[in-house]
């Protein structure tokens, strides 16, 4: 996956891939299974119209959690124990802007790196599921910007991930909290929390249905479907730097019979020794989704980041 950044505008895109294994089980109750009940929609939406027409009744009628009364949104979100409430929303502007300018310093340095990766899934119906890897991320630089692409590779170079094992853009999914990017989400500032030994202040947000350039997608039973998501941000009072995010979606998808979809990142300083410099990248994401009433939980690990180069030799040619 690529996200192309300038100073225009700056893009990218996260994607949720669902295990090949439940993307294989989705197929098959699309296709085999007795047809579920109508699920219950709010607002009346029709699952006979078009998909563009159900995704914007969707999106129109959802209820974003930014908006709740402080003891719901803290329901809503129990990572938010233990918040010092805000007083008001004065400094939410100046926060986004130290922040945003935290998040672009970040992608013009981040070099190319490789980690130990792993993945586990655990479902209600199936055994756990267990895969390790090399994760890969090339930074590139364009006229237009620097690129990310992202691989996972196996102990002998091969890809993995390509037949649906994995969600991707997790390493830069702050990529949503440039200044170029702002417009598509409201914000809310919450208050102040103690995490992981930092101060932070702590941000909400939702996407603009009608705003969002580039939204997450999901794929299922072979289409690709949009997402719109919303969340909290975490953000270290003294540097600015973001060390934890949660993402949900904005409303349930009943054309997919996707209830629910959460994504939770946690990032950590990591000194790249060969660069000289010190980055912020993800070491645990858990992505936990319920489709169809079955709950599916997916975690990913990263471990010993470090420096990445590309070796080659030449080859005298054969006689």
């Amino acid at each position: 996956m690529k996200h192309a950044l300038n100073a225009v505008s700056v893009g990218w895109r996260r994607i949720f891939v669902l295990p090949a294994t439940v993307v294989l089980t989705v197929a098959a109750i699309a296709q085999t299974a007795p047809a579920p009940d109508k699920p219950h929609l709010e607002g009346n939406i029709d699952l006979s119209l078009n998909g563009e027409d159900i995704e914007n009744k969707i999106w129109a009628n959802a209820k974003p959690y930014l908006d709740y009364p402080l003891p719901e949104l803290e329901a809503a979100v129990p990572e938010l124990a233990g918040l010092t409430p805000a007083n008001s929303q004065e400094n939410l502007d100046s926060l986004l802007d130290r922040m945003g300018e935290k998040c672009l310093d970040l992608m013009q340095r981040i070099p190319n790196v490789i980690s130990h990766g792993e993945m586990r899934l655990q479902t209600a119906r199936a055994q756990p599921q267990r895969q390790k890897f090399e994760y890969l991320l090339l930074s590139h630089q364009t006229p237009n910007g620097v690129i990310l692409e992202e691989y996972r590779r196996d102990k002998h170079g091969r890809d993995v991930g390509a037949d649906g094992q994995f969600s991707q853009g997790f390493a830069s999914d702050w990529v949503r909290l440039y200044p170029s990017n702002r417009a598509e989400s409201r914000f809310r500032y919450l208050g102040q929390q103690q995490v992981d030994k930092h101060n932070t202040l702590v941000v909400a947000f939702t996407q603009i249905p009608d705003l969002v350039k580039v939204p997450a997608q999901c794929l299922f039973s072979g289409t690709w479907y949009s997402l719109l998501l919303q969340g909290v941000v975490w953000i270290d009072s003294r540097d600015f730097r973001i060390i934890r995010m949660r993402e949900d979606l904005l409303a349930p998808r009943p054309d997919i019979y996707l209830q629910r979809l959460t994504v939770k990142i946690r990032f950590d300083e990591v000194q790249i020794s060969k660069a000289a410099i010190s980055v912020w990248l993800p070491q645990e994401v858990d992505v936990e989704w319920e489709f169809n009433g079955n709950l599916f939980q997916q975690r990913h690990l990263y471990s010993d980041y470090r420096l990445y180069a590309v070796r080659s030799r030449i080859l005298a040619p054969a006689p």
